[in-house]
Order: structure tokens, then C-alpha cells, then sequence
């Protein structure tokens, strides 16, 4: 895989990391919000702000493993970070459309589509690449 490839794998995955710590950190400040709901709500919506956070950590947490060294050449490489970023994808397209009025919703959005961009040029070039012989077996 080209050294451009990777370069925009691990921005991908910086970005995401860095979207999830901000979430996660966000926690805290939401909690005064939440306050207002009844006690019902209050857990769920608690749990589905911090799984979104931590969802987004574990995702750019796998485009970062796909990028190392030892196994970014490997196709099951491809498969974690087309993975990572399907889910970021399907954040990015669910963050708009339940909170619309919130910036981050639409960076998730652009996040996920570029991740999704930059799998589908990985495995671009990975078919590209193939050696010949490697078809024939």
C-alpha cells in the first residue's frame, strides 16, 4: 500500500480519535442537562452519549491498528478499517439526523465519508497490486 495510504488512514483515525475524546470528554458537561429528564430517560441517554464517545474511540483506535507496520500490507487490515469506518459512517449518517442543531453530528458525518473514501482506495489498490501468480493459485 502506498505511503499516501497510510498517511490518510492515520488522519482518519486521529480524527476519530480525537471526535470520541472529545465526546467522552463532553461527558461531564452533559450530565448538569440530563438532569432535567425524567429518571427513565436519564440512564439511557447517559449510556448512549458515552457508547457514542467510546464507540468513536474504538473505531479511530482500529484504523490506527491497520495502519501499523506489521499487518498494514495483510487483507484482514482492509477489513478492520473498512469496518472502523462503516461505523463512523453509520455515526456520521445517525449524529444529523438526531441532533441537527449539533456542528459535531456533520464533522462525524464528513469524517465518515471520508474515512469510507479512503478504505475504498485501499482496497483499490490492494486488488491493483495483486501479484499475478498470487491470482492463479
Amino acid at each position: 500500500m502506498s505511503t499516501q495510504l497510510i498517511k490518510l488512514s492515520r488522519i482518519a483515525g486521529w480524527i476519530v480519535i480525537l471526535l470520541g475524546a472529545i465526546h467522552s470528554a463532553n461527558t461531564f458537561f452533559v450530565i448538569r442537562d440530563v438532569a432535567i429528564f425524567d429518571a427513565m430517560w436519564r440512564g439511557t441517554i447517559l449510556f448512549m452519549y458515552v457508547a457514542a464517545g467510546l464507540g468513536c474511540l474504538l473505531a479511530g483506535g482500529g484504523m490506527l491498528l491497520s495502519t501499523a507496520d506489521a499487518i498494514h500490507k495483510t487483507i484482514i487490515a482492509h477489513h478492520i478499517y473498512l469496518i472502523s469506518a462503516i461505523f463512523m459512517l453509520l455515526l456520521g449518517i445517525g449524529a444529523p439526523i438526531a441532533m441537527s442543531f449539533n456542528p459535531f453530528g456533520y464533522i462525524s458525518l464528513a469524517v465518515g465519508v471520508f474515512a469510507v473514501a479512503v478504505a475504498i482506495l485501499r482496497y483499490r489498490h490492494s486488488v491493483i497490486s495483486v501479484p499475478k501468480y498470487a491470482i492463479d493459485q
